[in-house]
């Protein structure tokens, strides 16, 4: 049974924002974060949903989750039905939709007064009593005895050894106790972790007192104020020794063996940067940090090359809770990676003379920009380095991998060093998939289910709404053709979607480049004359009897326009073509009004102008008139692809 508590009283689209109780009774409120409540709501219905399909056989049918409003004091009747609607509005249609068994808002104030209780109180209380009945958990008595007796020491923390004296008294077994503390492990009324070397001689009595322990090392409580340890962490997560030595000192278990957990538990990495001394150890907790809140596309400019960027994706539909930043100290162990906090680049300069004698003399300024957050976390891979850029996206994590040295001077190709990132991201989800499900005897098997999908860079794509190529990634090559659902044709790979996939990427300007490799300049120039000789004097015989039987019409636009992609044709040239075809200037200045600073829309409505008003609008026509825009490469490749091979047929 599961309860998921909300104020009812606040508007769930509102970004959320965190807050701290502290000891002296303040509230502090802390950042606000990229999400709304009800995509929080969402979030945690989908994992709850699905921890529930990974441990119970019999699925998630026998259990229940009740969404709790409180502060029902503050709405009137409509105001709740509402709230309650737009919850509903949640898991409506969604794979855990049996999972909810109700939405209640109740009025707090009401609780323990009898008949004046709310009813929604008093019908969640037997919900839980109801549930209380069912944890009938077999358990021999000399157990409970020990559990009892466990409760009454009055530490906070003590050792195995001591357990199981306790054991023995309770008339268990000596090699059996270890067996009794996990099971209450289980239960979670006692913490035991036999694996961890600096905790496996110890229980831990009180959970609740062991989470607040660790989370001094959050908030710095107990620490001395100003000193640059508290700096290195709040800004760079970087926790160094002598500060979870200060915070943790007086805990009763030992710092080392504290940060031994929070590092078995991937919650920690242990790193060296040259942010404090060396001589001290240094770790790296991502979840200290501020989240991201900007355009997870951002990235440092300058680059020279970029992959199209990667997603991976889980079945319920959400990055799961602690995912990401585990994923980030999985990555962090790697001998190629290392945390990027060096993420300074020059200012862009404006147009004008003072910007550039202040280029020129080296006076512009510097731009600082961070580059380590909870949520966003930028490495550095391999040597010369490549940036490689994390973001938990919500919905997804998305990966970026970026070189800002030409590939000349970088020893790996850019394609090996993505495809590497490639299996090291794979790799590290099953690490983190492991330490989340893989603890005394969880099935690390069931994982959750995820892909790693590609982004589709079609003409259809856009910044606001992502979707993916449609692959088989294992069988997947360069060479061979992708679709996706918005255009169901298929197309080769970008540049940059190939980075990603076995075998050479071949350029559509590959004719082209083949065309004039090796040749000095006075060699293209009789190589140009021989073709336009060759074109006029053979092509043009044909033009006759060849174009009469391919007259082009307004059907043929997409073609038209596809011959002229793949030619690479410079969509800014579309005025000087319009008029290289025959339409008549106002025609084209109308084009350019309707459609101001949209190259390829002007573009298209050019063509579509010829194709209805040209009776006679041919292949040829069209490279002679992209010959006149000076792209003669162009149009040759038009004559070769288009119209020779018409002629031909």
């Amino acid at each position: 049974m599961f309860l998921l508590l909300f104020d009812a009283s606040k508007d769930f689209r509102e970004k959320w924002q965190s807050r701290q109780n502290t000891p002296d009774g303040k509230v502090l409120f802390g950042e606000v974060v990229n999400e709304s409540t009800s995509d929080l709501m969402a979030k945690w219905m989908s994992t709850i949903h699905s921890h529930l399909m990974k441990h119970n056989k019999d699925g998630a049918s026998s259990s229940s989750l009740y969404c709790i409003g409180t502060c029902g004091d503050k709405l009137n009747s409509e105001s709740k039905k509402e709230v309650k609607r737009q919850i509903q509005s949640l898991y409506r249609e969604k794979e855990f939709l049996d999972l909810i068994k109700d939405v209640l808002i109740i009025d707090n104030t009401t609780s323990g007064r009898g008949e004046e209780e709310d009813p929604s109180i008093t019908e969640l209380r037997k919900a839980i009593d109801g549930f209380i009945n069912t944890l009938v958990v077999p358990t021999p008595v000399n157990w409970v005895l020990f559990r009892k007796v466990l409760q009454e020491i009055k530490q906070s923390v003590i050792s195995v050894s001591d357990a199981i004296a306790i054991g023995v008294a309770c008339h268990i077994p000596a090699a059996d106790v270890p067996e009794v503390l996990k099971f209450y492990h289980e239960l979670g009324v006692l913490l035991y972790y036999p694996r961890i070397e600096g905790l496996k001689n110890k229980v831990i009595l009180s959970p609740k007192w062991f989470v607040d322990t660790i989370g001094k090392v959050f908030t710095l409580e107990g620490c001395e104020k100003g000193i640059n340890w508290q700096k290195l962490l709040q800004d760079k997560g970087i926790l160094v020794q002598p500060l979870y030595k200060e915070v943790w000192q007086s805990s009763g278990i030992g710092p080392e063996g504290i940060i031994e957990l929070l590092v078995h538990f991937r919650l920690a990495v242990p790193v060296q940067t040259e942010l404090y001394e060396s001589r001290f150890k240094q770790y790296f907790l991502p979840a200290v940090l501020p989240g991201y809140t900007g355009d997870p596309n951002e990235v440092r400019p300058g680059y020279k090359l970029r992959a199209s960027p990667v997603h991976i994706t889980f079945s319920t539909g959400y990055v799961p809770p602690g995912f990401f930043t585990r994923l980030a100290t999985a990555i962090a162990t790697n001998s190629s990676v290392q945390l990027n906090f060096d993420n300074v680049y020059a200012a862009p300069a404006t147009p004008g003379f003072l910007d550039r004698l202040a280029t020129a003399m080296k006076l512009r300024s510097k731009i600082e920009r961070k580059s380590i957050y909870r949520n966003r976390v930028c490495f550095s891979y391999g040597h010369p380095s490549d940036d490689f850029v994390l973001t938990d996206i919500n919905e997804a994590i998305q990966a970026d991998v970026l070189r800002y040295v030409p590939e000349s001077r970088h020893l790996v190709p850019f394609k090996t060093v993505c495809q590497n990132i490639l299996k090291l991201l794979k790799k590290c989800c099953d690490e983190v998939e492991n330490t989340l499900y893989g603890y005394h005897g969880h099935d690390s098997a069931q994982s959750s289910l995820r892909k790693v999908r590609y982004i589709c860079e079609c003409e259809s794509s856009s910044s606001n709404e992502v979707h993916y190529i449609k692959v088989d990634a294992e069988k997947q090559t360069c060479s061979d053709p992708v679709h996706c659902h918005k255009v169901r044709r298929t197309r080769s790979l970008t540049q940059r979607e190939s980075v990603w996939f076995e075998g050479e990427f071949k350029d559509k300007r590959s004719f082209l480049k083949y065309l004039f490799s090796g040749v000095g300049l006075f060699s293209l120039i009789i190589l140009l004359m021989l073709i336009g000789f060759l074109f006029t004097g053979l092509v043009n015989i044909n033009l006759t009897t060849a174009d009469k039987e391919n007259i082009l019409t307004i059907s043929d636009l997409r073609e038209v326009l596809d011959a002229l992609n793949d030619g690479y044709f410079p969509s800014n040239k579309w005025f000087q073509l319009g008029l290289s075809l025959g339409l008549s200037n106002p025609k084209l200045e109308t084009i350019e009004d309707n459609y101001p600073k949209n190259n390829k829309r002007c573009l298209q409505n050019c063509l579509t102008l010829w194709l209805k008003e040209n009776i006679e609008a041919t292949w040829s026509k069209l490279a002679d008139a992209v010959d006149n825009t000076g792209e003669k490469a162009i149009a040759a490749y038009i004559r070769i692809r288009k119209v020779q091979s018409k002629s031909e047929l």
